[in-house]
Parts: C-alpha cells; structure tokens; sequence
C-alpha cells in the first residue's frame, strides 16, 4: 500500500508543477491592518506611502519548465527590474531562488503557496522594520485569444430576373 501512496504524492507533486509554468501577473498589498493600531503618526504616515508606491507596481514570473525563472518590475517611480533564477514545488508549497538581480549575482529566497486550482499563488516578503509583511498576489496570465483576420469574401449577387434587373425575393 506504501508505494501506491508515494506514486500519488509524485503525481500531485507533478501537477502543481505543470501548472506554474507559465507567465504570472501580481500585486502587492501590505499585510494585516492591525499593526496600524500600534503606530504613531508618523509610522502611519509611511504606512500609507508605502501602500500607495506598491500600488504602482507591476510584478511579472515567467516559470518555465526547466524550473528556472525570470521575474520583471515595473513601477512609476522606480527603474525596471529583472531577475533570474530556479524554483522547486513540494505540494503546493513554492520556493523561489534568485541567482540573478539586474545582472548582478544576488541570492535570496522566497516561499510561496500555490492554491489548489494552480491559478493562484501568494508569497511573503518581510518588509522594512516597523511595517507588515508584503503579501505578493499571483495570477496565473492567460493571455485573450487573438482573433485571426479572416479572408475578405466578395458579396453575392443577387439573382436576376430574364428581363436582367434585379427582382426582390
């Protein structure tokens, strides 16, 4: 009975990490509001710049099936970053390893869960101390279909009588 248990632990190992291949779109909250009830003015004060900046971010993870990944951010005020490394699943438990920031050697660990329909995932990020966690929201990208042109077709004619003006029908 042991094995037939690990061989469906591999299959939904498997599965969760078939369905993190691709492109992923995020955002970025802060965590609980309940530290806010503990700030002074001024904490709360950088409370909201800093949800307000994260706002204005785009976070991008392109998962490929190698188990690297490359991450992009955009944002109004900041210039773009991207990152490269490898990921690993143990059931829908995540871990992101960057190798690679800007071009640079960097490495930093993330966790991660995945949802159980594999179109969510959500990671922790600890923040600058004094605020909560950001919590980073992940959306699995489908992109819409593009609709391909289709061949111009010229119109029918429309029958003629014997006399040869159009008759209506």
């Amino acid at each position: 009975m042991r094995v037939p248990a690990i061989l469906l632990g591999m299959a939904i190992a498997g599965i969760a990490s078939a369905d993190l291949v691709g492109r992923w779109q995020g955002v970025a909250t802060l965590g609980p509001s309940a530290i806010a009830q503990t700030m002074d003015g001024d904490g709360l004060i950088k409370l909201q710049i800093s949800k307000a900046f994260l706002k204005t971010l785009n976070y991008q993870f392109l998962f490929k099936a190698d188990k690297t990944f490359n991450s992009f951010v955009r944002g109004e005020d900041i210039p773009p970053r991207t990152g490269k490394g490898t990921w690993a699943t143990s059931g829908n438990l995540l871990t992101i390893t960057f190798t690679e920031e800007n071009g640079a050697k960097r490495s930093q660990t993330l966790n991660g869960t995945l949802a159980p329909d594999g179109k969510k995932m959500v990671i922790s990020v600890n923040s600058k101390p004094g605020l909560p966690p950001t919590k980073l929201v992940f959306t699995k990208f489908e992109p819409t279909p593009v609709k391909t042109a289709q061949p111009a077709t010229k119109p029918t004619p429309k029958p003629k009588s014997k006399s040869g003006k159009n008759t209506p029908h």
